[in-house]
Parts: C-alpha cells; structure tokens; sequence
C-alpha cells in the first residue's frame, strides 16, 4: 500500500486539477485494501454535518499500483488494474464536490462522472493523443467491457452511465482531432459541472 500512496495522491491531483479543484482530502487516507470482494467500492455515510467517505480497493489492484509506473498503469497493457482506482478517486472527488456545493446527487450521476473521468484522465496523461488512439480507447472503455457480478439494479446503472458517457465522446472528437487540448479540458469542464440532467443533454 504504501508504494501506492503517492500515486493515488498524483491521480487524485489529476482529477482536481482538470477540474479546477481543491477538497483538502487525502486519496491515500481514504483508500482501504480488501482482499476478496468488488475491485472498487465507495462507502459513504452521512451524519447532519459531516460527510464520511472511504474508498475500498482490491489488493491486486493496489500491488499492481505499487509496481508499475503510472506511464505503465495507463499503458493499454496495465489498464485493466488501474480502472477501478481510477473510478474511485473520481468518485471521491465528485462527492467531494457536490458535498462543497450542497446539493443532491444520485449513484447514476456519480457512477456516469467516473465514466467519463477513467477516458479524460488517460487521454490527458498520454496527451497528445491521435484519433487512433482515441477511439481505441473509447471502444475498450464503452464498448468492448465486461460487466462485474452485481444486481440488476447496479447493472443497469453502470450501462446507463456508459451510454451517456459513449455519447458525450462526440463532443471531445473535433478538439481531440485538431489537437486543441484547451477546448478538450473545457468541454470536460462544462460535463462535471452539470446535474446528471445536464450531463444527459450535453451528451445528447
């Protein structure tokens, strides 16, 4: 675990410096490894004044973290390991967000924003990126996956996620293209600042 924390930390830094943030927390204080049981899990418990968020993670998961660069996390090859922290920090940090701004927020909303954090953060990282390139990752993120044991609900939930974030890729293609990274960081920008309504239209 501890050859992971400043990785964590250096992911975590990632998602709020795309998003122009700053929630105090500590990504590596909050992760728990578990040895059996989903890759990656949020708990939350919320009390009158107070939001309590805990992140759990696989401990292959994190062993992976510990011995690979991040370039090599975020290579085709260690992608798959380095998924589930990579929707866990965006899960922090969006809890972190709307908790800053008072306002509700649902597990489809949640679930949708990690979505579409997992493409941001390893296109922004292997930046600049070729149309190749990133359509290959869109089509392993959104199209060729493979769903984890869960409900139906949880099922339904993260498909509905995934086709909202399939179709908000259209809206990153043209700058991607002409290899504008300023307008890439703001369309994803306007995407995290929307209610799951809002995100649904700009995907639309």
């Amino acid at each position: 675990m501890r050859c992971a924390e400043g990785k964590l930390r250096a992911l975590f830094g990632g998602i709020e410096a795309l998003y122009q943030t700053r929630s105090g927390l500590d990504p590596a204080a909050l992760v728990q490894p578990v040895a059996n049981g989903p890759r990656e899990t949020v708990l939350v418990r919320e009390s009158d004044d107070a939001l309590e968020v805990s992140l759990l993670l696989g401990e292959q998961t994190l062993a992976q973290l510990s011995h690979r660069s991040l370039d090599e996390s975020l290579s085709d090859a260690g992608l798959g390991e380095a998924l589930p922290v990579l929707e866990g920090l965006s899960h922090l940090a969006y809890l972190a967000e709307v908790a800053r701004v008072e306002r509700p927020i649902s597990g489809l909303e949640l679930e949708t924003q990690a979505e579409v954090d997992k493409l941001a953060l390893v296109v922004l990282h292997r930046w600049p990126v070729d149309m190749a390139t990133f359509e290959r990752l869109v089509e392993r993120l959104y199209v060729r996956f493979e769903l984890l044991p869960g409900s139906a609900a949880m099922h339904t939930r993260y498909l509905h996620a995934n086709r909202v974030a399939l179709q908000f890729t259209r809206a990153l293609r043209e700058p991607v293209r002409n290899q504008r990274i300023s307008d890439v960081r703001h369309a994803l920008r306007r995407f995290w600042h929307c209610t799951m309504e809002g995100k649904r239209a700009l995907a639309a």
